[in-house]
């Protein structure tokens, strides 16, 4: 039972953090650049082309994980904390607020859930096709 509370934590901690990147990407002190690297490292992960081809072992998914994580942590280091903290302030604050947390919590969670399922997708047709070869 403690497992999964320690779970549904989590899952509502990385709800709220990809809010706030949503919340902070939209901000208009944010500079284009790093709209673009967030934009980017995103991209990147859910994009079925690689710098190392998905059929070498290991490395082909390994370079997905390893730049868009290191993409998410350069963009927050090139925010500045007073962006980051005013978006995950208002991400709690919507996203625990009594009346209109149902809807924005669904849409976060639509959101994760269409780039989860988007990613399966695209290893999916990755993996078919490696086959075939």
């Amino acid at each position: 039972m403690a497992q999964l509370h320690t779970l549904k934590q989590k899952a509502q901690e990385l709800n709220i953090e990809i809010y706030t990147l949503y919340l902070a990407s939209r901000d208009s002190r944010v500079k284009w650049y790093v709209r673009l690297l967030l934009a980017l490292a995103i991209g990147y992960g859910i994009s079925p082309i690689d710098l190392v081809p998905d059929l070498t072992p290991v490395f082909g998914f390994l370079d997905d994980v390893v730049i868009v994580t290191l993409g998410v942590s350069v963009c927050y280091q090139l925010l500045s904390r007073h962006v980051i903290g005013q978006a995950r302030l208002q991400a709690y604050e919507v996203l625990h607020e009594a009346g209109g947390s149902t809807a924005a919590a669904h849409r976060v969670i639509g959101y994760t859930w269409v780039l989860m399922a988007s990613l399966l997708l695209i290893l999916g047709y990755k993996l078919l096709f490696m086959h075939l070869q």
